[in-house]
């Protein structure tokens, strides 16, 4: 893992040549919406892609983490299967549902079942790298999304410029977040870690939080502000040094969030002593994005290490999917 997340810069340089000589076949009349299935690691990338785009896009991004298509999906859906394993059995499920609803999904796979049916149905495939955890391919899978929507006229090429600074910055950066991340995880050890970040950063957030539970083994919730402010907030009040909070930060965030942040803060601490900041850098909001990104990639790792983790292995889902194929 600690190579695989060192080499992230190096991914997003690869995922762009990827990206760069896909091709495809389907043709739409007009596009209505966006819809992107995939869970975990092969789902989080439609959640950045949403947030990152949402002040460009002319149509919704749904991100769909379930065995069924939405209702409303159609010919008019652009519709982008995600499982990087291409086994995974949720998305397999709709991939089914699409082809008997006659709609041509787009599939972002290494390999397995799904890649098997796109080529029996001569569906678009864009294949990645295989052999690796789905987590630690975020740069391969997320990159193909952009694409994607580029071929189809909703984003321009600007992305690819961004993607390649952000492999510069990461690689100048790296020895840094590493260093800061090791420090941190020291303090978060034994913890249940709690994540806040503004709503724009909603997806690194969530990543976060998948990280820390399939690298460090731990529980994690996260919430987003403003929306925590209008619930959760009110669940702090009594002093609880068993959790941790941590704060997603960047110097882009709404003013009146800002302020929402600062009051939650001094909410917090008072009743305990383990609240921290991370904060993003970067010159835009997708470099902040992939920082944060990045900068969780190796808290993750980290916390797994400290406590005598190995943070590869993930014995108790490869139990689940066991079992899970055992029932017809």
């Amino acid at each position: 893992m600690y190579d695989l997340i060192k080499e992230f810069p190096e991914q997003l340089r690869k995922a762009i040549e990827i990206g760069e000589k896909a091709s495809f076949k389907t043709t739409f009349t007009s596009i209505k919406n966006v819809v992107v299935s995939g869970l975990g690691g092969s789902g989080i990338g439609g959640n950045i892609l949403s947030e990152l785009l949402r002040d460009e896009l002319t149509v919704p991004v749904i991100v769909n983490k379930s065995y069924f298509l939405p209702a409303f999906v159609d010919s008019s859906s652009l519709l982008i299967l995600c499982s990087y394993s291409g086994n995974t059995e949720e998305t397999i499920s709709c991939a089914v549902q699409a082809i008997e609803k006659g709609l041509r999904p787009i599939c972002i796979t290494s390999g397995g079942k799904l890649a098997e049916i796109a080529v029996q149905n001569n569906l678009d495939l864009i294949l990645i790298p295989s052999g690796f955890p789905p987590r630690a391919c975020l740069g391969y899978s997320s990159t193909q999304l952009f694409f994607v929507l580029k071929h189809y006229g909703l984003t321009g090429n600007a992305f690819i410029s961004t993607l390649k600074k952000i492999a510069v910055l990461l690689e100048t950066e790296q020895s840094k977040v590493m260093e800061d991340a090791e420090f941190l995880a020291e303090k978060l050890v034994g913890k249940v870690i709690v994540l806040y970040a503004e709503d724009k950063y909603e997806s690194t957030a969530l990543r976060l939080k998948q990280q820390i539970n399939e690298n460090s083994k731990l529980h994690c919730w996260y919430n987003v502000i403003p929306e925590m402010n209008h619930n959760e907030l009110v669940g702090w009040r009594e002093v609880n040094d068993t959790l941790a909070v941590l704060i997603l930060r960047a110097d882009d965030e709404y003013h009146r969030n800002t302020e929402r942040i600062l009051f939650k803060k001094d909410v917090i601490v008072k009743l305990s002593e383990n609240v921290y900041e991370i904060d993003a850098k970067g010159s835009d909001t997708y470099e902040k994005h992939f920082y944060l990104i990045h900068f969780g990639d190796w808290l993750s790792y980290y916390l797994a290490v400290k406590q005598g983790y190995d943070p590869s292995e993930i014995d108790v889902l490869i139990k689940l999917k066991g079992h899970m194929s055992s029932i017809q």
